[in-house]
């Protein structure tokens, strides 16, 4: 039997392998439940709610995430690639996916976060300076337009962000382009003013609306208040992109 590599729990909803996407090579994806956000667009509503139940989530242990993870640990070495932590929101599990972190380390792999943002400054210092790269929502820059579209304002994630590229080794941001919410020239010059103030940043990722999560929230008896929206193209992104270039920062369509 394998020695446990660690105590901590966590609720986990998801483990995706084999993916290449959020973060550099072939990845295993651990989705955690769990986040204090409610995004209107949001693709995995089954991950909002921190507790287990029959359909999503279950605790494991670190040890147990660990031995899903290594049988692809060929991958990881062959490609660059290693783990993404997503969710939800993975820093409401500091702890547990410190542990993590750790033990892949050990292991010589690339570990990355996807995450709002959204979480008290110890949290931040304990998780952040451990990972390789960080994958930064930033939605929206004004705190009421960010409350009525994520139920939170932006003053806390945008306070935070500073304080992440101090201490990230390397922050990819992620805007979702959400038409009636951020999509216009406006909103994503501001954000491009603000990224400019965060250090260590590689690129901006725009991220098209799509409805793919839709028929998830019948199922956990939610109501998706975005039907009148059409999915969006790379075509639709491009003028977007031009924005973001021309404040001479690289921009990737996509994941």
């Amino acid at each position: 039997m394998e020695a446990i590599t660690g105590s901590k729990t966590g609720t986990v909803f998801n483990i995706q392998r084999f993916s290449v996407h959020d973060g550099p090579g072939i990845r295993t994806i651990v989705f955690l439940k769990g986040c204090p956000l409610r995004c209107l667009w949001c693709s995995n509503p089954e991950s909002q709610n921190p507790v287990p139940t029959a359909e999503f989530g279950k605790i494991m242990s670190v040890d147990e995430v660990m031995r899903e993870l290594k049988k692809d640990q060929v991958h990881y070495r062959r490609s660059g690639g290693g783990i993404t932590f997503s969710g939800g929101e993975p820093l409401m599990h500091a702890d547990f996916v410190t542990e993590i972190i750790h033990a892949s380390r050990s292991q010589g792999w690339h570990t990355a976060m996807e995450t709002t943002g959204f979480a008290a400054d110890a949290v931040l210092r304990q998780v952040i300076p451990e990972l390789d790269l960080v994958l930064l929502d930033i939605k929206a820059i004004p705190f009421s337009l960010h409350k009525k579209f994520t139920g939170v304002s932006s003053k806390l994630i945008l306070q935070n962000a500073l304080t992440i590229g101090e201490m990230a080794k390397e922050v990819a941001v992620r805007i979702p382009v959400i038409p009636t919410f951020n999509a216009t020239e406006e909103n994503i010059n501001y954000i491009c003013e603000f990224v400019k103030q965060v250090k260590h940043v590689s690129r901006i990722h725009l991220l098209p609306y799509h409805n793919y999560g839709e028929n998830k929230y019948e199922l956990i008896g939610m109501k998706y208040k975005l039907k009148h929206l059409k999915n969006m193209t790379s075509t639709d992104l491009e003028p977007f992109k031009e924005i973001v270039e021309g404040h001479g920062i690289t921009c990737v369509l996509g994941g």
